[in-house]
């Protein structure tokens, strides 16, 4: 061909236009004319295709050209020719390949953090402000073409809460209003938390918040976002698909791992740096669809339509070089570049000028659920199933950076569910007690504050920093006093309904379990008064005079406190139902660093006395009264073989090597084998210190190995030891003569040495062993039950893990510190996003199948080394507790979940003085009792509708059971299943006192009793 015009590139592009009842597609097309400006022709032809069009006027040299082609939908041969007067001037044929017709579902969000942009309080009052701003936006473009109309996730109830507690009824109506119209969309969680961490119970509670609101403003809650954390919690894939979440998307911040390799194995699992789904099925079986999202790297913020044509087009093409299948795709967007930021309208304009020119991509405003739908409908038998955890590489870790208020609310969690339990019952024994409804919604809340990932500021130091971190653990010191107040109350309200024949102090020890237990029992003499000191009245001491208004800890009286002459003078501790005679031992503590809770403030105020004795067959949620009989002589029991360096029972032989300031040898009788690895690297109950930057250990000094209690009941070891952040170190070993359990407890005193861990070392000798550990509402086997190629290093232990093998196996219980490293003292890996050291080991490779061979645990006990967030000098006293036992079996003995539970649930405790006649409520009882071994009762509580009680059952060792439970002082007729959050599922056979049900392998099940 001969002529001046050349066909230099043909590009096609991903738009679209309409064209009649068709689409056409947009090339561009660079030509090339080596002459003067011309007008030409372009010929189009394929099969089915025979077009020309008219290039008006082709400059000389380079020109580019925006033309529309037919939108093929196979792949054809395309030839384009240049005419110019009819001469043909060049002519080009491509391999066409259809391009995809783009949905980009925009869903405009926050990233709710509590904190890091202000302090909490303060971020409230500013959410609040922003769902007046979003009312407003989506009233204004309510009549907008739907695709292109306001639309706003509100992806966490904790910032939407004020909002409706606050406002006035008409306000919260619209707000429900645009939630049903499908402007808003308001998530199933009330936060961002740090799932590992959380409690069996809170996890489910995490859905109640957001389900209240959909109870009372007749709307749909349907999928849950969980943003910023590299990690999420096996069980939550149950928690969410049984109370009817369908989605769940979670904004994986990717750009965690631009320079280690991802927190999973991108072959097995999706590609780290993509977006795309799977279907993630719980313990239980139960799924839902997971979205994953490469948070921070996909997080967009177009400011005008230009701007969003300049940037969209290269967006697209990286999913498409990345290999993404889909031709739709959740785009999130956040006004600006900080976390918490406001609404914004400018995305709903864009959205309507870029479809006023555009057919594809189609922008669409949207929520979650309706991508998910849409999704789900075209691509959703497409989609792989993965079972599994997903250990997080950096919150879980990050959270022991303040260790004391971490350890405190750990506690909480099953405190408050025992404090629930007590205020149900109360209610239904006790006529004139009122359900503590509020205070027990407000402890939950403060629990829930304090797990949510956001610690303190951007900048992790200052006023502000400070500040922020005053009321995160305001939290957690919150949930606690609101916790031990309802306990208190509920438990002396109980209690004043006893029984009681003869005068004379009695102490009645409830057991909050579902299961019959042996265990011991620590009865302080001087109980610590609750936060609630209610008024009531007394008559008078005179003649002369009225009634007089006094406080008390109890309800309509104060708190019985056990007299210390009662305690230095002969007794014996008497079972009221029973009449035996049960062995004590009185605990006097003097020594402030004592290894036991409030050690100092008990010394402080001159009275730190305890009662201890073991409690036998302490009846399944219910109690047993014992009575303190005054007597002649003191009962004799045989001396013990303790000794400063040695402590025996028969269970066990434990030996000290003062030298090293560990424990040298376990050996366990009944087994008749050494639990100790004595080639381990690091000593039994060794304190260790690591430098976060150059790795370099540093080993606890001994101070001092001494017996400090030698009793009818236990024995105990105090070592004393020093570190460099460390400087003083109080640890106390107890055996008990009739318990299989062995307690190691160490109060810290840190200073404020920064880019330190601090760790205790476990290294118990299983041959061939496997470890399985209970996270929340789930069991789970390390690397095998775990997304593919996660994380190794540490794990978040709820209430035990197991070490053993065919035979017989160690159970471990840590009760203030969660995080274990399985195996070894592996290297960490939190990222870069929070690290400030960087460690050497960082971004080594995670342990794979057969790679875990040793039985050694390292309790994580903190981690201060941060760019950001979380905090850094955090110098404090506080208390680690640990114990464990050995036994033949393995992990599915309900002996390893039950001593993992006892341990975190000690039984409670309530003196009274004097007689009382005419009460309705025997001197030992059941409040609910379970026929099968491996069902626990994970709840019992006021139906949040006020319809009946709740019983929240859990099947723990992974075998389908029909159970039966008898609530012999709840009568009710009628039973109905629920799903988590209360809502009815199916009417159930049932008895005046009892029903039966079966539970599904690993399930949560939960009934309505009315």
């Amino acid at each position: 061909m001969t002529g001046n015009l050349r066909l230099l590139n043909i590009e096609p592009t991903i738009f679209f236009v309409r064209h009649g009842e068709g689409l056409r597609q947009q090339v561009r097309l660079t030509v090339g004319n080596s002459g003067e400006a011309v007008s030409a022709a372009l010929t189009i032809r394929a099969a089915g295709v025979d077009e020309s069009l008219n290039l008006d006027s082709v400059g000389s040299g380079e020109t580019v050209h925006e033309i529309h082609v037919p939108d093929l939908r196979t792949p054809a041969e395309l030839t384009f020719g240049l005419h110019v007067a009819g001469e043909p001037q060049d002519e080009r044929t491509v391999a066409w390949q259809p391009q995809k017709h783009w949905e980009i579902h925009i869903v405009h969000f926050s990233h709710h953090d509590m904190g890091y942009s202000d302090m909490p309080a303060d971020l409230l009052v500013e959410h609040t402000g922003f769902m007046d701003d979003v009312l407003g936006f989506c009233e204004e473009t309510a009549h907008w073409p739907e695709d292109t109309r306001f639309r706003y996730l509100v992806e966490a109830a904790w910032s939407l809460l004020p909002f409706v507690e606050n406002r006035p009824k008409e306000a919260v109506e619209r707000l429900a209003h645009f939630v049903r119209q499908g402007q808003i969309e308001i998530g199933a969680l009330y936060g961002n938390q740090i799932q590992e961490l959380c409690g069996h119970e809170e996890m489910v509670r995490l859905l109640y918040p957001s389900f209240r609101l959909k109870r009372e403003l007749g709307i749909e809650i349907t999928s849950a976002q969980h943003n910023d954390i590299p990690g999420f919690s096996w069980g939550m894939a149950s928690t969410l698909a049984g109370a009817g979440i369908k989605y769940f998307f979670a904004a994986l911040p990717a750009w965690y791992f631009v320079d280690v390799h991802p927190c999973w194995d991108e072959e097995d699992v999706l590609p780290i740096h993509r977006p795309g789904a799977h279907r993630w099925e719980g313990p239980d079986g139960q799924s839902v669809l997971y979205w994953h999202d490469p948070f921070d790297e996909d997080i967009w913020t177009p400011t005008s339509y230009q701007h969003a044509l300049r940037e969209l087009p290269g967006f697209l093409r990286g999913l498409e070089d990345k290999g993404y299948a889909y031709d739709m795709v959740y785009r999130p967007l956040v006004s600006g570049v900080r976390d918490n930021s406001p609404p914004t309208l400018r995305f709903a304009h864009i959205a309507r000028e870029w479809n006023s020119h555009w057919a594809y991509p189609r922008l669409i405003t949207a929520n979650p659920t309706q991508f998910f739908e849409r999704f789900e409908q075209r691509f959703g038998d497409q989609l792989q199933t993965l079972r599994g955890d997903l250990p997080g590489t950096d919150y879980p870790v990050c959270a022991t950076c303040t260790p004391k208020e971490t350890g405190l609310n750990r506690n909480t969690h099953d405190a408050l569910v025992a404090a629930e339990q007590l205020a149900t019952i109360a209610a239904l024994t006790v006529d004139d007690y009122q359900h503590p409804r509020d205070a027990l919604d407000e402890a939950y809340r403060q629990v829930l504050n304090y797990d949510e990932h956001c610690w303190g500021m951007w900048s992790p130091g200052g006023p502000a920093q400070a500040g922020c971190w005053s009321e995160k653990s305001g939290f957690a010191y919150r949930a606690a006093a609101l916790t031990h107040d309802l306990t208190l109350k509920a438990g002396n309200r109980i209690v004043d309904q006893i029984e009681l024949p003869d005068e004379g102090y009695t102490v009645t020890v409830f057991n909050p379990l579902s299961w019959e237990r042996t265990d011991v029992v620590r009865a302080s003499l001087r109980t610590w008064q609750p936060h609630g000191t209610p008024m009531h009245v007394v008559p008078p001491e005179n003649e002369d005079e009225g009634h007089r208004l006094v406080l008390g800890g109890a309800i309509g009286r104060a708190i019985v406190d056990l007299p210390q002459e009662v305690v230095d003078n002969p007794f014996e501790l008497v079972e009221l139902d029973t009449g035996r005679r049960l062995p004590c031992q009185i605990v006097r503590t003097t020594d402030p660093q004592a290894a036991v809770p409030w050690a100092a403030e008990g010394v402080a105020t001159g009275d730190m006395t305890e009662l201890v004795f073991v409690a036998e067959a302490l009846p399944p949620m219910g109690y047993r009264t014992y009575s303190i009989v005054p007597c002649d002589e003191w009962t004799r029991y045989d001396e013990s073989a303790a000794t400063d360096g040695v402590l025996e029972n028969r269970f066990f032989r434990l030996e000290m090597d003062p030298e090293r300031g560990v424990i040298r040898s376990l050996y366990d009788r009944d087994l008749g084998r050494e639990l100790i690895d004595a080639e381990a690297p690091h000593g039994f109950g060794q304190l260790i210190i690591r430098d976060c930057g150059s790795g370099e250990e540093e080993l606890g000094r001994p101070r001092g190995v001494s017996l400090v209690q030698d009793g009818p009941l236990f024995s105990t070891i105090q070592l004393q030891a020093e570190a460099s952040c460390c400087p003083r170190v109080t640890v106390e070993i107890t055996l008990y003569h009739t318990l299989k359990r062995v307690d190691f407890n160490a109060r810290i005193l840190r200073d404020s040495t920064p880019t330190r861990e601090v760790f205790f070392a476990f290294p118990f000798q299983v041959a061939e062993p496997r470890f399985h550990f209970e996270a929340p509402n789930a069991v789970i086997e390390p690397i095998q039950d775990q997304l593919p190629g996660s994380n190794t290093d540490y794990h978040a232990v709820q209430h035990w893990a197991h070490v053993g093998n065919d035979d017989w196996g160690v159970t471990w219980s840590p009760v203030d510190a969660p995080m274990a490293e399985f195996g070894g003292l592996w290297p960490g890996y939190v990222s870069s996003a929070h690290h400030q050291a960087r460690g050497p080991g960082d971004g080594h490779a995670f342990l794979q199948p057969g790679e875990l061979t040793r039985a050694h645990i390292y309790s994580l006990v903190s981690y201060n080394n941060f760019n950001t967030n979380f905090v850094n000098s955090h110098a404090c006293e506080y208390l680690v507790r640990y114990c464990f036992t050995a036994g033949a079996g393995d992990w599915r003995d309900a002996a390893a979940r039950h001593f993992g539970w006892d341990v975190a649930n000690p039984p409670l405790t309530v003196w009274m003085d004097g007689s009382q006649q005419g009460g309705s409520l025997p001197t030992s009882a059941s409040f609910c009792e379970v026929d099968a071994a491996n069902v626990m009762v994970l709840a019992f509580k006021r139906a949040e509708d006020g319809r009946g009680h709740i019983l929240r059952l859990a099947e723990t060792d992974g075998r389908e059971t029909v159970v039966t439970v008898n609530l012999p002082f709840l009568a009710f007729q009628q039973v109905l299943e629920t799903n988590l959050v209360e809502e009815d599922q199916r009417e159930l056979p049932g008895g005046e006192h009892s029903v039966t049900v079966s539970i599904r392998a690993f399930a949560v099940t939960t009934l309505r009793l009315q």
